[in-house]
């Protein structure tokens, strides 16, 4: 028997009314662990979205809902998610796999270092799935920590020192983000009865220490949950993490092309149970609706995959910086890099915050902007406001997403292309503030 959503009361006040299975979600909304009759329920809404949607859904519903606790949104940022269950704006998410971990006496330490970094960028504008996948060895530097291998932060700040990371390395804001388990990629294949994959070369490699055990043969065949996991950790050939993450992707858009089908409803049900104990996310329960119904008319050409530049090395991969800014660009920014270095963009600081100008303006040159003026504003503001005088709007509005989707205005006349007026409500993206509120 349906049992009837406990606040009765917001459905008599609102015209629109969802079927009964988002009654009951909705009524069930917040922080809390999914049950299985919530699961259930919510499953034919999220089945509308193609692969994507139904994967992002899959691998984090089982976990417990944490709210806004370790997004990286300072205060007075807007949601780009609107009533009813719609995407409004650029969302990026941070997809972290995290592996095993084991001592010399092989036992499973608690604290493992993230295996896969994938940043996923909803863009509703576009109505494109941008997805970069950041090496594990990637060479940067760790808040707190200094110089390491970017999979570092994982083991010493979880999820919030990972999100920090990816942010300071690539510039951009990182909104919610999905950590899933070792064995959360396998169990989805699995549930689905495998997907079908073009294994390049024979694959050959063993590992007692890590209980790692690799035996594939080249050639298009269907791989099982372990088969596949076997082949994206495959790292011991000439290309080592560069080859593992272009297979990553290879299997993430199989993985895609799979949950597509009409069949992945019959197996819905064995895709949440894979992810009860393994998989945790920031994401509320609206919010992945909303990615679910965005995604509904996407189609594998609407997901474009990248590879964070780099030149691998034999401990650590090197960051190709020129490379990166325009890569960010175009997947993350969604305006060409020739367009942003030919538009001038003064920084105007009316937060009475010394330097925070000067730290937003490195922010947006770093990512291909170019600054001709930081200085103070003639009187102070509470909300950053992005002026734009160039008539192209999709530049401003990028900019203004960049920075926690502020307010644009249009005021034609002379002056710097685009002015940013920074003002108190930015204050928290300082690196004390920021620091201060994740800890």
């Amino acid at each position: 028997m349906n049992r009837r959503p406990r606040n009765t009361n917001v459905w008599r006040k609102l015209a629109w009314r969802p079927p009964a299975p988002l009654q009951h979600l909705w009524a069930l909304r917040g922080r809390w662990r999914a049950s299985w009759r919530w699961l259930l329920a919510a499953l034919p809404v999220m089945v509308l979205g193609t692969g994507v949607g139904l994967y992002l859904y899959t691998v984090t519903h089982a976990g417990t809902f944490t709210g806004g606790a370790i997004v990286s949104r300072p205060s007075g940022t807007a949601r780009p998610f609107a009533w009813p269950f719609r995407l409004t704006g650029r969302a990026n998410i941070l997809l972290i796999g995290v592996d095993i971990t084991i001592n010399e006496r092989h036992q499973v330490l608690p604290v493992s270092r993230s295996d896969t970094l994938m940043l996923v960028s909803f863009d509703p504008q576009r109505a494109r799935v941008n997805v970069l996948s950041i090496p594990r060895d990637t060479f940067t530097v760790i808040p707190r920590l200094g110089p390491d291998r970017i999979n570092a932060a994982y083991a010493a700040g979880g999820p919030r020192l990972t999100i920090r990371t990816v942010e300071d390395l690539l510039g951009v804001p990182v909104h919610y983000y999905v950590k899933l388990g070792p064995a959360s990629f396998g169990q989805i294949i699995d549930a689905i009865g495998g997907i079908e994959v073009d294994v390049e070369k024979d694959m050959k490699y063993t590992d007692r220490w890590a209980d790692l055990h690799i035996d594939l043969t080249k050639g298009r065949q269907v791989l099982s949950g372990d088969q596949a996991m076997q082949y994206m950790r495959f790292r011991h050939d000439d290309e080592g993490d560069i080859g593992r993450v272009r297979r990553q992707q290879q299997v993430f858009l199989a993985l895609v092309g799979k949950l597509k089908s009409p069949a992945a409803l019959l197996s819905s049900p064995k895709l949440l149970q894979a992810f009860v104990h393994h998989t945790q996310t920031n994401l509320s329960v609206s919010e992945l609706i909303s990615l679910g119904l965005f995604a509904r008319g996407l189609h594998t050409t609407d997901i474009k995959t990248a590879t964070l530049p780099g030149e691998a090395g034999p401990i650590y991969v090197y960051v190709d910086e020129a490379q990166m800014r325009q890569v960010v660009a175009e997947m993350f920014v969604g305006v060409n890099p020739q367009t942003l270095a030919s538009i001038a963009v003064e920084v105007l600081n009316a937060s009475g915050v010394p330097g925070l100008a000067r730290q937003t303006a490195q922010r947006l040159e770093r990512l291909g902007f170019r600054i001709v003026r930081v200085e103070a504003a003639l009187r102070l503001a509470q909300t950053t406001t992005v002026i734009d005088r160039t008539g192209r709007p999709e530049v401003a509005r990028a900019l203004a997403d960049l920075l926690g989707r502020k307010p644009v205005t249009y005021e034609p006349g002379a002056g710097a292309d685009i002015t940013v007026v920074v003002a108190q409500d930015l204050i928290a993206l300082t690196p004390a503030q920021v620091a201060q509120k994740r800890n």
